[in-house]
């Protein structure tokens, strides 16, 4: 007989299609087999049963993060942090990497991750030469916040065989100085390229995806959509390690790369398989590659130029036709598509192919997103809603580079991540946080949709807000709509698989500033216990 969890005294937020509060909710095996008040639920104990007494705390579906990169995340983690206090100025970074230098045999990387040069002292990039005191004998390479720029040292540049006759890379720059000498600044593909160089063995990948996932189990983060960082090879690795239960939550696994992700669609293309593949814990999703750069860079591509250069528009790596050329047979296939789309010029390239693409081939339910979908101005939201496309806003960013949009777009800062006009206009987008670009801490990305709240306390759009539940159901049950699993998971409901987290406290009885506070106590996937940290003891 499969044990039976009995969940009461709560406030359970089912995220049905009424929006329904109950008190409890009933669990044996895998599964969920009722929902109700404290009384009903408490008729369905036997000798098998464990009660569990929510004492006043919010029960929610398992968060779905609908697009992060748990890969990149987790060998973050294995390097040293740029957003941690103690990196306050370029100095502070340097002693850092010759203290990782010091632990390190020489010939191996030493890397540094979420660096931000508009908030670091220096107000600058470090220098090749700077990096190059640190040590003349490992590859150093500090990677922006954004993860689409890198400062390197000579010895990294060596490595990835860049020198002055290197030319630039389609979609990407190498700095050079006056003499045309590279000075260690690698943009967009450049730096892909380079962080393709320094990849991470496959020990340490595994490694970084057992810390990553236990981060994520303390956050409620139950499934998650990965967005790719190293190709074919990282598929294999997020297909073995999430099968063997090094990774613990779900995984709907994008197929592209950070790096030539075009070369991996086309692989993908032609092995004949298509979206769809796998089983409830792993599972085969979109095609993607990379149209424009990064929100915070600033290289997004735009339709009009930016407010802070009027002389830019960003960088774009496909032309419209190269483009079709690739998701035309992809859609064709029966493949989800999908690109990383953060500019408004961007987003509209991807809807043209994808409105081609229908047109040409008609679908039902194709369901193919747009990731970001940064500067969604209302005639893109229309085209969205007629094609049936669903976007991965990242509301989280309005915090931590709110300021800098504002200082780069003007007006159009208003139009990104626009989460009440998607409702408004019936596009079920699904809420990520795109970690490790920004936190992962669902609280974070929730307090966000409804605030839109910069650092320095500035509203950005505030008729974009939306409400707690309509956030809430944005970061569950449209996640599982986006990679096609909301009859399984997304929501409490009698026959879902029971990924489900208890909060140390009521959400909705929460102050609105209060809500980055909120910790996890407890996380349940598929009827297993993943994680508890409970504050007071609430088995009975």
């Amino acid at each position: 007989m499969n044990r039976k969890y009995l969940f009461v005294d709560g406030e359970v937020i089912t995220v049905n299609a009424i929006d329904e509060i109950t008190e409890a909710v009933a669990v044996q095996g895998r599964y969920i087999i009722a929902t109700g008040s404290t009384e009903e639920i408490l008729k369905l104990q036997d000798d098998d049963s464990e009660i569990i007494n929510l004492n006043g705390r919010t029960l929610l579906p398992g968060l779905i993060d609908s697009h992060l990169h748990i890969t990149c995340y987790g060998t973050n983690e294995l390097s040293i942090s740029c957003k941690d206090e103690s990196v306050k100025s370029i100095d502070n970074l340097l002693q850092q990497l010759k203290e990782r230098v010091s632990q390190t045999t020489a010939g191996e990387w030493v890397r540094a991750w979420g660096y931000h040069d508009k908030k670091i002292a220096d107000r600058r990039f470090p220098t090749k030469e700077e990096l190059d005191s640190v040590s003349m004998e490992h590859p150093i390479i500090v990677v922006r916040a954004c993860g689409h720029i890198s400062a390197v040292n000579s010895f990294a540049l060596n490595v990835a065989s860049i020198d002055k006759n290197t030319p630039d890379p389609e979609g990407g720059k190498i700095d050079r100085n006056e003499n045309g000498d590279a000075t260690g600044l690698l943009i967009e593909n450049a730096h892909m390229k380079m962080f393709q160089v320094a990849a991470f063995t496959d020990d340490e990948i595994t490694k970084a995806h057992a810390v990553a996932s236990g981060h994520f189990l303390k956050a409620g983060i139950t499934s998650i959509h990965d967005a790719t960082g190293y190709g074919t090879s990282n598929l294999r690795a997020l297909q073995k390690d999430t099968l063997n239960g090094t990774i613990k939550q779900k995984v709907y696994a994008m197929a592209g790369a950070l790096n030539e992700s075009e070369a991996v669609v086309k692989a993908l293309l032609s092995s004949g398989v298509v979206t769809g593949l796998g089983n409830e814990r792993f599972k085969l999703g979109p095609v993607k590659v990379f149209l424009d750069g990064s929100s915070s860079g600033p290289t997004i591509w735009t339709r009009d130029p930016y407010t802070s250069d009027p002389s830019n528009n960003g960088v774009h790596y496909f032309e419209q036709e190269q483009l079709e050329e690739l998701f035309m047979p992809a859609h064709e296939q029966g493949w989800q598509i999908t690109a990383h789309a953060q500019g408004d010029a961007a987003i509209d390239m991807l809807l043209t192919c994808i409105e081609k693409a229908n047109e040409k081939f008609p679908r039902e339910d194709a369901r193919h997103r747009i990731e970001h979908a940064g500067i969604a101005a209302p005639d893109l939201i229309e085209r969205m809603k007629e094609q049936g496309v669903i976007p991965t806003p990242n509301p989280a960013f309005l915090f931590e580079y709110g300021d800098g949009y504002i200082e780069n777009y003007g007006k159009r800062a208003e139009q990104m991540y626009p989460l009440a006009s998607y409702l408004e206009a019936g596009v079920r987008a699904a809420i990520a946080s795109d970690c490790p670009v920004t936190d992962f801490n669902p609280m974070r990305g929730i307090h966000s949709a409804v605030t839109r709240l910069s650092q320095t306390g500035q509203i950005i759009g505030e008729d974009k807000t939306v409400s707690l539940i309509e956030a809430i159901r944005m970061y569950t049950l449209n996640g599982a709509y986006a990679s096609f699993s909301e009859k399984e998971t997304g929501s409490l409901e009698t026959g879902k698989l029971a990924d489900l987290i208890i909060l140390d406290r009521s959400i909705l009885k929460a102050k609105t500033n209060d809500i980055p506070s909120i910790k996890v106590e407890f996380t349940m996937i598929d009827g297993e216990v993943v994680y508890e940290n409970v504050s007071e003891k609430i088995h009975v």
